[in-house]
């Protein structure tokens, strides 16, 4: 049952990442159209503002993601009640909390987009405070936690399918009714409640009487306490990823202004994309990595998240290669010819980034997955500092390309030597076995993407077919090498033939096993966004 919930988790997540890439290719330039490139880029800095205010979560809900887990595995119905009961009512103060602090922000709002001419200002701060509206329903994310913790992560996958198509329809009729920056909050608060009940339903009817138990449960002291224990390093390590990541738009509206974060946008769209998607080949197996470690088979442990390094390694080759050797061609047949491209070095930068963040989120989710976030906290931190100050310091010199490369020194310097370093004291894990499980990959993916541009340059594609067929050859191309490397060995074969049958014994863990493609518990630190 566990594999094929896992498969489910995956596929979904796979169906989410594909139905958001083909609705943004066929409503992304009509929106664009009709806002315009200054208002479509200041929406993109509003969304990411408003991404900040859910640091006043405080860290709940990867505080309550174990409590809920563990509760749930022993059966003890009235250990979760009264934890839903207690997460509802933490969720509600800090929902009246939100939209307080964000009103008081109101006045600031403008100084985040530098060139939004000024008749769109009450525009942008009216659509600020109907973004707000979205936090009230912050109470219900407890509901959600439940689901995840009944590995029912595949549900939450196809209601976020449900919202993308709800979130995209309502803003291009709203885009094309003229009701501008205001017009895209409203339809991404509307998703935001759709989703939020709907996942509350799905938990209320697999635990009925749930939302009553937890309206009449008083709240108990020792599982507050439990869950302030562990919100604090949560909430600082959710405060780093936030920093480290999700800041590119908002250094370069106020410094540069909101049409070149359009063109940025646009330029990295793909690589951002691919992204997602890797970081959900972690987010299927944190789980059972933290099941392998808890039941003490620290040896299997080490051994799978070497194998899955290498594994994430490879197919951040195979997606991200291609996408930075086509994605000139890619914006090409997308948005016109004539549409400004940022250049190959942000999507260069872009997908170097997104082929390190799936490698750390990966490591630093053996932290939070097994209740050890606290022991890397204070690295996470100083990442975060010396991402935003290289992002200040190189925007004004390097353009769009400063916050990249910003966050990709950060990575080098910072995290690339501390996580293997911090497996290594807290797990046991050889950090020489991770650098041979995911610098080949690396290595033949830096002169491979460099050929594959030389290609686009030599013969761009001319039609979507012809794209579509060169970047798919080029993906299959490395699965092959890879996957032939891989399988001469008899064992692993063997293994693979017995994971893709779903048939391991369940005396065996399960390395593939997870909860979600996009964890709402343990976080991986590294750009976690609200639903």
């Amino acid at each position: 049952m566990r594999i094929r919930r896992s498969l489910l988790n995956f596929a979904t997540m796979v169906l989410f990442t594909v139905v958001t890439m083909a609705v943004a290719l066929v409503a992304t330039p009509w929106l664009e159209t009709w806002l315009g490139r200054e208002r479509f880029g200041a929406f993109r800095i509003l969304f990411d503002c408003l991404g900040y205010l859910t640091l006043l979560e405080l860290g709940l809900g990867g505080a309550l993601s174990p409590l809920i887990a563990r509760a749930l595995g022993r059966g003890d119905e009235p250990a979760l009640r009264k934890t839903v009961a207690v997460g509802t009512r933490a969720y509600l103060s800090v929902s009246v909390l939100t939209v307080v602090v964000g009103l008081a922000l109101v006045p600031v709002i403008p100084r985040f987009v530098a060139d939004l001419p000024p008749r769109y200002l009450p525009d942008l701060r009216m659509a600020w405070v109907v973004g707000l509206s979205g936090f009230l329903s912050l109470s219900l994310l407890p509901f959600r936690t439940v689901l995840d913790a009944r590995q029912l992560g595949y549900r939450i996958n196809l209601l976020m399918v449900a919202q993308s198509l709800l979130i995209t329809g309502v803003a291009l009729v709203l885009a094309r009714g003229g009701w501008g920056i205001t017009g895209q909050s409203i339809a991404y608060a509307l998703g935001t409640w759709f989703v939020t009940l709907a996942m509350a339903g799905v938990a209320l009817r697999v635990h009925p009487g749930l939302l009553r138990s937890a309206r009449a449960e008083s709240g108990d002291r020792e599982t507050l306490r439990a869950i302030w224990r562990l919100s604090l390093p949560t909430l600082l390590f959710n405060l780093s990823g936030r920093v480290s990541l999700m800041t590119d738009n908002i250094v370069v509206g106020a410094m540069l202004g909101a049409g070149t974060v359009t063109t940025l946008f646009f330029t990295q769209r793909l690589a951002v994309l691919a992204q997602s998607l890797l970081q959900g080949v972690g987010g299927a197996t944190w789980a059972a990595l933290a099941e392998l470690h808890a039941k003490g088979e620290h040896n299997t442990f080490n051994s799978r998240l070497i194998e899955l390094s290498g594994l994430i390694a490879l197919l951040s080759v195979a997606g991200l290669a291609p996408i930075v050797g086509f994605n000139r061609s890619f914006l090409g047949l997308w948005r016109g010819p004539s549409y400004p491209y940022g250049g190959d070095a942000i999507i260069a930068l872009a997908a170097l980034n997104a082929f390190l963040q799936s490698q750390f989120s990966l490591w630093a989710w053996c932290f939070t997955a097994t209740g050890k976030a606290p022991r890397i906290v204070a690295n996470s931190v100083l990442a975060s500092v010396v991402n935003l100050a290289a992002s200040l310091l190189l925007t004004p010199w390097l353009g769009m390309a400063g916050p990249l490369l910003g966050t990709t020194f950060a990575f080098v310097a910072v995290v690339g030597w501390w996580l293997p370093r911090a497996l290594q004291r807290d797990f046991g894990t050889s950090p020489t076995a991770l650098a041979r499980a995911v610098l080949p990959s690396l290595a033949f993916g830096l002169p491979y993407a460099a050929g594959l541009v030389r290609l686009a340059r030599w013969h761009p594609p001319r039609s979507w077919f012809e794209l579509s067929a060169l970047m798919s050859l080029s993906a299959l191309a490395v699965l092959a090498l890879g996957f032939a490397s891989r399988l001469r060995d008899p064992e692993q074969r063997a293994l693979w033939h017995v994971r893709l049958r779903g048939l391991r014994p369940a005396s065996q863990p399960v390395v593939f096993a997870g909860t979600e493609s996009k964890p709402a518990g343990p976080t991986d630190g590294f750009g976690r966004t609200p639903s």
